[in-house]
């Protein structure tokens, strides 16, 4: 089977049986959650004296009263996102793919395990990340600014995105697997979309077209329009479904992207595991002359 398919293949049974590959995601999840409750608690008291000015400096006072400090949850929580995933989501991916190695060498699956190990260098990975989201970002917001109001932006804007997304994708999992500075596992990563374009576009397009296509749809615009036609309470069951979505498109992007590296990698690995076999046995085969020889004798 292609290494794409398998890789896919191996991804969908991490989901179903080998589960301890959701608790990197999970943690960072909840800990997105926690983001959000702080957003939710800024208009109480006690907690409005230290957490109300803050938002009503960059956000002004009117999220901080009802109904708009609901859809203010929705809207804000792709800033509690980057903190999150600068604190701790980066780290998290790179503990996943050092499970998913656990997984390609026969060891048992380990949160620990990955941790004791040291592959994943919180400083690296952070780097990596922020270099990446940095460009992303910087691409997005130049095309906006700059750009003439047309339609082709947009779409040029989705374009370059997943473009920089496929080129980049594997600088984690090199990082880790690897265990090269940032510079390099960028320059690595930038290599292997080189020479497996095909597998690494859809890797990346799946779970991109997915992030694109509910941000489109379910967008904080969108979301104040159904508010004044339905309820302000339809803020939260739609910030749960966008933290599924997002948790979701990140576990199954990383998962296969390091899945596909490994299975990449696989004839090398088989070659020298079989050449490491055929010296052993010439080694060995002296001695058992010997021990024959002995025999007859």
């Amino acid at each position: 089977m292609h290494p794409l398919g398998r890789a896919f293949r191996q991804t969908i049974h991490t989901f179903g049986s080998q589960r301890k590959l959701w608790l990197p995601f999970l943690v960072t999840a909840f800990v997105e959650v926690l983001g959000i409750l702080v957003l939710w608690l800024a208009p109480h008291p006690p907690f409005s004296k230290l957490l109300a000015p803050p938002v009503r400096y960059f956000f002004t006072d009117r999220v901080l009263h009802y109904p708009w400090h609901l859809w203010f949850l929705y809207y804000a929580m792709k800033h509690t996102h980057i903190a999150v995933s600068i604190g701790l989501g980066a780290f998290m991916s790179g503990i996943a793919c050092a499970m998913v190695r656990q997984t390609h060498e026969g060891v048992p699956l380990s949160v620990r395990g990955a941790l004791v190990s040291r592959q994943v260098k919180y400083g690296r990975v952070l780097l990596v990340w922020l270099i990446t989201w940095g460009l992303a970002e910087g691409l997005v917001t130049g095309l906006v600014r700059f750009a003439p109001k047309a339609a082709w932006v947009f779409w040029a804007a989705i374009g370059l995105t997943i473009l920089l997304q496929l080129l980049l994708v594997n600088a984690i999992p090199a990082s880790v697997f690897e265990r090269s500075p940032w510079w390099k596992a960028l320059f690595q990563s930038v290599r292997e979309a080189a020479r497996y374009p095909i597998s690494t576009f859809v890797v990346v397009a799946i779970p991109s077209a997915a992030m694109i296509a509910f941000a489109f749809f379910v967008s904080p615009v969108r979301v104040s329009e159904w508010m004044l036609k339905t309820a302000p309470e339809i803020v939260v069951p739609l910030v749960a479904l966008r933290l599924f979505v997002w948790t979701l498109t990140d576990a199954l992007m990383t998962i296969t992207v390091a899945h596909l590296w490994w299975l990449h990698r696989q004839p090398q690995l088989a070659s020298a595991s079989v050449g490491a076999t055929a010296t052993a046995r010439a080694r060995a085969l002296p001695s058992t002359a010997m021990e024959k020889n002995h025999a007859v004798a």
